[in-house]
């Protein structure tokens, strides 16, 4: 049984590591499963927490192209960073399992990185964004390279086409 109503607050942090982990399954109206994924791209209190501009700049992107993915795309209810810096979080309906996940994110990281400039960042503009002076691109892309890294191994990186996350580009 849950300790508490925030499903975070039910892991222990000192022995989290980086990775993909379902955190929890919430059903709304007894009709609809949400699933609640934690995208940890740092170990807490083991790894510095992700820049401002690396969370923004990465909210951005992956809230923008996992919505366009032909697997998971239509099932993403929002993407959004935790507060500790050190992830995001996915939020899907339907059957998305992890392997799903993590293959919608290696095949955004393929059509996206590296990035070039801040134009390489969709909706960073006064219109769409709150704060669009906050972005990184060299941090992004290192810390986008680590996160991949975490997900595939060096054979699974270079057979969908991510292999130079293993070599040293940016």
């Amino acid at each position: 049984m849950k300790e508490h109503v925030v499903s975070s607050f039910d892991v222990d942090h000192r022995t989290l590591g980086a990775g993909l982990y379902l955190r929890s399954v919430y059903t709304i109206n007894e009709k609809y499963a949400v699933r609640s994924w934690d995208l940890r791209f740092r170990a807490p209190m083991a790894h510095a927490p992700l820049g401002s501009g690396e969370v923004h700049t990465i909210e951005h992107l992956m809230a923008y192209y996992l919505r366009l993915d032909e697997k998971i795309g239509s099932s993403i209810v929002s993407f959004c960073p935790m507060g500790c810096k050190t992830g995001f979080y996915l939020s899907t309906m339907q059957d998305v399992e992890a392997e799903d996940v993590r293959q919608a994110l290696g095949r955004v990281y393929k059509q996206v990185f590296p990035l070039r400039s801040s134009e390489d960042v969709v909706g960073l503009n006064e219109i769409q964004c709150g704060n669009p002076g906050l972005y990184a691109i060299d941090s992004t892309n290192a810390a986008m390279a680590e996160y991949m890294r975490t997900l595939f191994t060096a054979e699974e990186a270079a057979e969908i086409g991510i292999g130079k996350v293993y070599e040293k580009w940016w």
